[in-house]
């Protein structure tokens, strides 16, 4: 984790100085696939791995079906993902911003800057092996609302915002599979999954709140980064903060489920709302680009328990990623926008209390 945030800071890219100096130049290459023979060979085997996963879903299904059920959703229910999918980002972007004001940024840029950051971001993370690079250009690109702190400020907050939208996802499963057990599948170890997660995420957070204590104990590098990460000032913003996180996931999971009604009719919202996070959820798995081949396995088995034959399910799966990739093309068109012009909106000085 502060490894990470190391990273960040050393490869924090220039600011252009004079007349030009409201342009934050975020670099290209920021997100490109290391250089060293190690990330090359991590990324053929990402690749490898990827296509080997997705090859063996669809060999276990009949390809016809899954055209076909591809072909046969319905426009509206494409269009109306898209705008779900969209609307996404809108409101990740509001957390975002409430999250800057939790750690007490001295300048926090307009809501539309994020969103467009957010748009961009997004875009990175979505169409670019690795899965990461959206959060350093939000990371760059926002550095000047934590003045001093610069990267590493910025870099700590977008962090904590990725890893609140994973306790949000972690937690709608489990409150969701707790009230509406999910026919077909084991629903102790889908609860289970669930509160592992969180506990996991609640001390990622706990670590990035508690770095400036621990920076002493750390080598030397390491503690020069924690020493320099903000703390939480404002406890109330950051409860916000996670309580948009469940807005976020939910918006995600309805998404989906407009997808996979429109190919299903029978399907309920509510195994959509434990399902569809879960296969969102690997993305994250290491080894695979944006968790293709485990997501179609994810939807087959866990949509198969609620009666979708395994080809409907797959293409769900597939309509999914590929509104998620529309969408993410959206950002690669966006200019990244100047930070420099929020100097002027102070970020409020909640209660510490809350």
């Amino acid at each position: 984790m502060l490894v990470g945030l190391a990273a960040m800071n050393e490869s924090e890219p220039p600011i252009a100085e004079g007349p030009q100096a409201s342009v934050v130049v975020v670099p290209t290459d920021a997100a490109k696939p290391p250089s060293s023979t190690r990330g090359r060979v991590l990324l053929v085997v990402r690749i490898v791995v990827t296509v080997a996963a997705f090859g063996w879903v669809l060999w276990r299904n009949d390809l016809r079906l899954v055209f076909d059920a591809l072909l046969s959703i319905s426009p509206l229910a494409l269009g109306g993902a898209l705008a779900l999918m969209m609307a996404n980002l809108v409101v990740g972007a509001v957390r975002w911003r409430v999250m800057l004001a939790a750690y007490g940024a001295k300048h926090v840029p307009p809501l539309r800057e994020l969103v467009v950051l957010n748009y961009i971001g997004f875009f990175y993370n979505t169409w670019l092996p690795g899965g990461v690079g959206g959060d350093v250009v939000r990371a760059v690109a926002s550095r000047r609302a934590f003045g001093d702190e610069g990267t590493t400020g910025a870099a700590a907050v977008v962090f904590v915002d990725r890893v609140l939208g994973l306790t949000g996802l972690f937690l709608l499963v489990a409150v969701t599979a707790l009230i509406w057990p999910l026919a077909g599948a084991s629903s102790s170890l889908v609860l289970l999954g669930s509160v592992g997660g969180i506990v996991v995420s609640v001390l990622a957070v706990l670590a990035i709140a508690m770095s400036r204590r621990i920076a002493p104990h750390l080598p030397k590098r390491l503690g020069e980064i924690a020493a320099r990460v903000p703390p939480i000032v404002a406890r109330g913003p950051f409860f916000i903060a996670l309580l948009l996180s469940l807005v976020t996931q939910s918006v995600v999971a309805s998404s989906g489920h407009l997808i996979m009604q429109a190919l299903a009719p029978g399907v309920h919202l509510e195994s959509s709302l434990v399902i569809v996070p879960l296969a969102m959820a690997t993305a994250f798995l290491p080894f695979l680009v944006g968790g293709t081949g485990a997501r179609e396995e994810v939807f087959a088995q866990l949509y198969g328990g609620v009666g979708v034959a395994a080809e409907t399910a797959v293409a769900a799966s597939l309509l999914v990623y590929v509104v998620q990739l529309v969408v993410g093309l959206l950002g690669a068109v966006l200019p990244v926008p100047s930070v420099e012009g929020a100097t002027n909106e102070k970020a409020a000085s909640p209660d510490p209390e809350g």
